[in-house]
């Protein structure tokens, strides 16, 4: 064989040695899975220095006669919780139902490196029994710090406090619990189902008191609904009387506008027509003044004239007249000064005195009837006679009467005057 085939076959079977090699050692890693090399020295952030190297999805080589690879698998491990005669706060006892899902942690963060140390090359039923347990161990720690009706009652709590809570000791294991769910919790002792029957008959009457109130709530919301309706019917009502009495009174201020400017029409009318009979009656007023003072006032102050001049004249008539009776007077003073003037005088007046006194006599005395009865015999007792000599008797007492009022001596008087005009005369 030549040198050319030689080198030809060595490297066929060199390459067939490679893929062979390849082959056995090529390791191949799902996603759902962490490979383990063990047998070399690697480094960890955590633990420094250890004995392994991890493989997440992916591909290694795997030394030959130096790394063993062990696969650990990171799907979900359903978990079936059956807790009984977990004790509650007042030491009741509880049976409780849950589920939970755990895995093995996929990081070293997450504590891959944990999951390894504890769990390599055991079977997932064994990690499942740690978890249980782990989770158990943590529900019925919250369990005792609770009362059974609040851990009926609050659940989902329950179940976030019990993952928290475990999340620390399955992280200190490497595992990692992504649900935890309380599906029941019961008692054998009937607590709870009293309880319940107890919140259901609570329940029972809230749903009735909630009924009442919302039949209440609904009784006022019609009720409020009607006073809204009925106050809106009234609104609407009062708009419209409103509206009415504006259209009224609107009415009534164009027909006031109107009866105002017809007023103020006729008024103007007829106070022109006033003002023209105004000026009319001017005119006839000045008319009739001009005829009154041609008729009357100048008539009437002629005659007014007239009139002064004759009471002038009269007057100076009366004057002259009155200063001749005052001279008369004066000399009929003087004369009465004088004894036998006053006498005189006095029988001058005897004629008007006595006239005077017979008009009295007359208008008090009324003589309906004369009689003059003659007594025979011409005595002097009786008839004619007597009554001549009654009357002279009369005149005799008036005589003295009048010399008692006046101090007037009439008879005397007559008789010197007579003896004087004798001795004038020359008679005895």
């Amino acid at each position: 064989m030549d040198i050319g085939m030689v080198s030809i076959f060595l490297g066929v079977i060199a390459f067939m040695i490679i893929i062979i090699y390849i082959k056995a050692n090529m390791k191949i890693c799902s996603p759902n899975e962490v490979m383990i090399f063990s047998g070399r020295k690697a480094k960890d952030k955590d633990k420094g220095v250890v004995g392994y190297r991890i493989i997440k999805g992916g591909r290694a080589l795997k030394v030959p006669l130096v790394e063993t690879v062990h696969t650990i698998s990171l799907n979900t491990v359903p978990i079936v919780l059956d807790v009984t005669g977990a004790l509650t706060k007042g030491t009741i006892p509880v049976n409780v139902k849950a589920m939970a899902n755990t895995k093995v942690a996929g990081s070293i963060e997450e504590g891959l490196g944990n999951a390894i140390e504890r769990f390599l090359g055991k079977s997932p039923q064994a990690i499942a029994t740690t978890a249980r347990e782990i989770i158990e161990g943590t529900l019925r720690g919250t369990l005792a710090t609770m009362e059974p009706e609040e851990a009926n009652a609050n659940r989902i709590s329950l179940a976030r406090d019990v993952a928290e809570e475990a999340r620390e000791d399955l992280k200190r294991m490497g595992l990692i619990l992504d649900t935890l769910k309380i599906q029941e919790i019961m008692d054998d002792k009937g607590y709870l189902e009293a309880i319940a029957r107890k919140k259901n008959a609570q329940v029972h009457r809230d749903a009735r008191v909630v009924e009442a109130e919302a039949n209440a709530v609904a009784t006022e919301k019609e009720s409020e609904g009607k006073r809204i309706a009925e106050v809106a019917e009234i609104e609407a009502r009062r708009a419209v009387v409103e509206s009415e009495t504006s259209f009224r009174v609107q009415k009534a201020q164009w027909i006031s506008e109107v009866n105002r400017s017809e007023e103020k029409a006729n008024l103007a009318g007829e106070i022109s027509r006033m003002e023209e009979m105004k000026m009319l009656e001017e005119k006839k007023v000045d008319a009739h003044r001009l005829k009154y003072e041609a008729e009357v006032i100048i008539p009437a102050e002629a005659e007014k004239e007239a009139l002064r001049m004759k009471a002038v004249g009269k007057a100076a008539a009366t004057f002259e007249e009155g200063k001749a009776k005052a001279e008369a007077l004066n000399l009929l003073r003087q004369q009465w000064e004088q004894q036998d003037s006053k006498d005189l005088f006095m029988i001058q007046l005897l004629p008007e005195l006595v006239g005077k006194v017979s008009e009295v006599i007359g208008s008090n005395l009324t003589v309906e009837r004369l009689t003059v009865v003659d007594g025979g015999n011409g005595g002097s007792g009786s008839g004619i006679p007597h009554l001549v000599g009654n009357l002279a008797g009369s005149v005799n007492a008036f005589f003295e009467q009048m010399k008692t009022l006046t101090g007037l001596d009439i008879v005397k008087t007559i008789e010197e005057r007579n003896e004087g005009g004798d001795k004038k005369l020359g008679l005895p």
